[in-house]
């Protein structure tokens, strides 16, 4: 979702050419060299740190079973947040990335800071910072990438009343975060504010909406969805409102995501459909309406959108017009409810099969099936770590 990583085979293509299209790369046999996978087990307090490019896991021992996970802003560290438990930690996948390279930074291991906040849920980074909303008292949790292994508590400030709330950080430092007014019954927010790194009100809320879920900005401005519409909110305290389709009746979007690359906001509703949200017009159209549709995400760098389908179909968009680059009915078990967890790296698809203990692992220009992964227990969520560059030195 808004992490940046630079990679070495773009950079010797810039050097020996003025352009180059994706579509001239040649497609890679196996996954690189410093990605990886982590993994919560949806049973046992076990994350498994998976190498693809060598089929190898490694268990670490948590606290809790069944982590959400988050890439951080620079794809070394890796949030796992259990929000019953009420504990948010980082795991250290030890690869650092830098501009043209990354290289290894000692080993996988766990960091030293945590929150212990109530109902830890939202996570939002951007560049050394790290905000996680605690919905059960209406803080922020801020962590730095920088400090992870020598601060032992995250430092803890307050947004306002608990409710199911989000931040997103804008490039200036500020914070646009939920703010809970009663107006709706419920523990969804109806508008947002403009704070700063200690909650300090910067910009008043200008719209009040009938209840908000679901955030991703890309630095300037961040997008809200809301039964309302789509709230945009800019880094300057300005609010407007993207309008439903007059289709949409009693239905709204409650899920944003942002490509990197790409530079698109999408919204999605699962089981109903996926639109294209033009920040520039304030206008929402569609990329498909279907009772089928069960998951979306971008790839790792927001080039390419990953959509599965509750057959089992799987397709590739091109993250700017949203043309089918592939499409195919994997070979995958889904389970009886909800969504299994997937991610795509920039040449690779990831899908949990927890039924059977395992992560399927797809070509991403063609769908075509590369590996079973098997892991030791059910897997349950999943973040890409690590880095993209194809150049490591070992410090």
């Amino acid at each position: 979702m808004r992490n940046v990583f630079l990679y070495s085979v773009l950079l010797a293509f810039a050097l020996s050419a003025c352009e180059s299209d994706d579509e001239n790369l040649p497609e890679q046999a196996e996954e690189g060299q410093l990605v990886r996978l982590m993994v919560s087990d949806q049973d046992n307090p076990d994350y498994y740190f998976v190498n693809p490019s060598k089929s190898t896991v490694e268990t670490y021992s948590g606290q809790f079973a069944n982590g959400s996970l988050y890439s951080s802003p620079s794809g070394r560290f890796v949030s796992v947040i259990n929000t019953a438990d009420n504990l948010a930690t980082f795991f250290d996948s030890g690869i650092e990335g830098h501009d043209d390279h990354a290289h290894i930074k000692g080993t996988p291991k766990w960091a030293l800071s945590k929150a212990t906040g109530v109902r830890p849920v939202h996570y939002y980074g951007r560049g050394d910072n790290m905000l996680v909303f605690n919905d059960g008292e209406g803080t922020i949790s801020n962590f730095k990438e920088s400090t992870l292994h020598t601060e032992a508590s995250a430092r803890v400030f307050s947004v306002g009343v608990a409710h199911h709330g989000a931040p997103a950080l804008f490039n200036n430092g500020t914070i646009a975060v939920t703010e809970k007014d009663g107006s709706a019954a419920g523990t969804l927010p109806e508008r947002v504010k403009i704070v700063d790194m200690n909650g300090g009100l910067l910009h008043a809320s200008t719209i009040q909406t009938g209840g908000i879920h679901g955030e991703a900005g890309n630095g300037s401005l961040v997008l809200f969805g809301s039964t309302d519409g789509i709230l945009k909110v800019s880094q300057d305290g300005s609010q407007a409102l993207i309008p439903n389709l007059s289709s949409f009746g009693s239905n709204w979007i409650g899920s944003i995501l942002y490509g990197v690359e790409s530079d698109q906001f999408v919204g999605f509703k699962s089981k109903y459909g996926l639109y294209k949200l033009d920040v520039t017009t304030n206008e929402m159209s569609v990329i498909e309406e279907s009772a089928n549709l069960l998951g979306v995400n971008f790839d790792w760098e927001g080039h390419d959108l990953i959509v599965l389908y509750i057959d089992g179909t799987v397709k590739v968009l091109d993250g700017h017009d949203f043309d089918v680059k592939a499409s195919k009915t994997l070979n995958i078990t889904l389970p009886e409810t909800g969504t299994p967890a997937f991610v795509a790296s920039e040449e690779f698809i990831y899908i949990t099969d927890a039924a059977n203990n395992k992560i399927s692992m797809f070509k991403k220009s063609n769908l075509e099936f590369v590996t079973d992964i098997i892991l030791p227990g059910k897997p349950g969520k999943i973040a890409l770590t690590g880095s993209l560059a194809g150049d490591d030195h070992d410090h």
